[in-house]
């Protein structure tokens, strides 16, 4: 008979962890449990063990409180967008803290990188471990094969999502597939190939397991399937250049009729859109700002909207406009260098941007400055979830892999679907470099303010050096194209070794 296993914290970090806010101690270094409770109180019935599940998608959303900042909600975005060449913070230099992503001069003591990645990361494997190895621990005849199968497979989809961040802004880091806290407190760094394995059999695993459809939430598209893993394959092949299995599984995605590219840009991000292969929703609690990227980019008052043409001039003097422009800014913006590379007609600009005029004197240019409208803070009832993965990405993930594999008619076909759908002209490559040169434009235009895909993007193409060294604000090496360690972590693990650099 199995003896009964025993979760450290699983009272705390699964059970309770959304309805008292707290969260688990750090991944590398968990500490000594203080509560216990065995896999078969965890994990009895189908119930609890969903009840477990919900936590697990609650705290991607929702971090360690509401309107808390972590990767999953908005964190991403906005700070991967700044090591990039997406995004500035309003207060610039004022606030180091912010401006050292912008300038990639972070150090291991930048509380950031902690709180919003490699702590949020870490807790949301753990947990995800205490999900996988509580089910496969338990005996209880409720809960029940079918139920076992479901949630392990999300908890393995997660997992491996989670790694996929982690190893793109770090670089090597310690895999762990379990929940003793006393050996997972001595795992060094793993090779980042080693993990990528970990990452594409968890979402092997997870494909062949999850539903096809979005039955089992009433057909809101707010828990993985089949397709949600599929389609993290492909990306996870794409980075991987494996460009014939990155093909195949965007192929698959694009193929199923649940999924279609939205005709109306002003839907793509509302939950009612084909596009949309999985949605973080916001709990009712916190539906006024449905995640951090709707606060980051709303200013309290819009240019557009709140100051009439007439009185425009007025508000650009730059001595009125210094004093207000704190109302009109969002807290992140767009590089100048971002919004000049819209196309002339391209209806992305109008329908995902807001904008604020600048006088045309020191310290402003005179440009227009423009914001990520995506997403907006909403009122009583939410009307956009997070979108997490989307049939886009899909298309232009097998547009890259077929010019890589020497099939232009076939990549111009796929990125012509999305040119068409943003109101632009159609183009035909002239050669591979040609047709990959015009890919990596579409998807700086298409996923501006999304997860931070130019930032990785750039770092996976081998083109960061060059893209973000020509930019004078950046001060960009090779070392920094990984995030450091956290002090903290080095401190408590002596098994971590820093990044190179740092």
């Amino acid at each position: 008979m199995m003896k009964k296993k025993i979760i450290s914290i699983t009272g705390i970090c699964i059970a309770l962890l959304f309805i008292y806010g707290s969260g688990c101690k750090k991944m590398v270094d968990v500490g000594d449990p203080t509560t216990t409770i065995t896999t078969e109180k965890a994990f009895t019935t189908d119930g609890t063990a969903y009840a477990a599940l919900a936590g697990l998608y609650s705290y991607m959303l929702n971090g360690d409180g509401p309107q808390a900042i972590t990767l999953s909600n908005g964190g991403t975005t906005v700070y991967a967008g700044m090591s990039g060449d997406e995004l500035t913070n309003f207060l610039g230099t004022s606030n180091d803290i912010d401006y050292n992503f912008v300038s990639n001069r972070l150090t291991s003591q930048n509380d950031l990188v902690n709180s919003i990645f490699w702590t949020p990361l870490y807790k949301s494997i753990y947990n995800a471990n205490s999900i996988i190895d509580g089910i496969a621990a338990s005996t209880s005849n409720l809960l029940k094969p079918a139920a076992r199968k479901q949630i392990t497979a999300e908890a393995k989809f997660i997992r491996a999502f989670n790694y996929f961040y982690l190893v793109n802004l770090f670089g090597d880091v310690p895999l762990i597939t379990g929940t003793d806290w006393k050996a997972n407190a001595q795992v060094p760094r793993t090779p980042l190939a080693d993990v990528y394995t970990q990452i594409t059999n968890d979402l092997l695993d997870a494909q062949r397991d999850l539903p096809e459809d979005y039955a089992i939430t009433g057909g809101e598209r707010i828990r993985v399937n089949k397709y949600a893993a599929t389609a993290m394959l492909a990306r996870v092949y794409l980075y991987r250049s494996d460009w014939k299995n990155a093909e195949t599984e965007a192929s698959a995605v694009i193929a199923n009729s649940q999924f279609a590219i939205d005709p109306n840009l002003d839907n793509v991000f509302l939950p009612s859109s084909k596009e949309s292969i999985w949605q973080l929703k916001p709990a009712s609690t916190n539906i006024n700002i449905p995640s951090y990227e709707a606060k980051a980019f709303t200013p309290q008052m819009s240019w557009e909207k709140d100051i009439p043409e007439d009185l425009r001039p007025l508000y650009l003097d730059p001595s009125v406009f210094s004093d207000l422009a704190i109302l009109f800014f969002p807290s992140y913006y767009m590089t100048d260098d971002l919004s000049a590379t819209f196309e002339a007609g391209d209806q992305r600009l109008k329908a995902w941007t807001n904008f604020v005029e600048t006088p045309n004197s020191p310290p402003y240019t005179g440009a227009t400055a423009h914001f990520s409208s995506k997403y907006a803070r909403q009122g009583l009832a939410a009307t956009q979830y997070l979108v997490v993965l989307r049939l886009a990405e899909q298309v232009l993930i097998r547009a890259e892999a077929r010019a890589q594999q020497g099939n232009l008619s076939g990549a111009d076909e796929d990125l012509n679907k999305i040119r068409t759908r943003a109101g632009l002209h159609t183009v035909s490559s002239s050669s591979k470099d040609n047709a990959l040169a015009a890919i990596a434009h579409e998807r700086r235009v298409e996923f501006f303010s999304e997860w931070g895909h130019r930032w990785f993007d750039l770092k996976r193409t081998g083109k960061a050096i060059e893209v973000l060294g020509s930019l004078s604000y950046k001060k960009i090496t090779a070392t920094q194209l990984l995030y450091p360690i956290p002090l903290d972590e080095l401190q408590s693990a002596p098994s971590l070794v820093q990044n190179p650099g740092y």
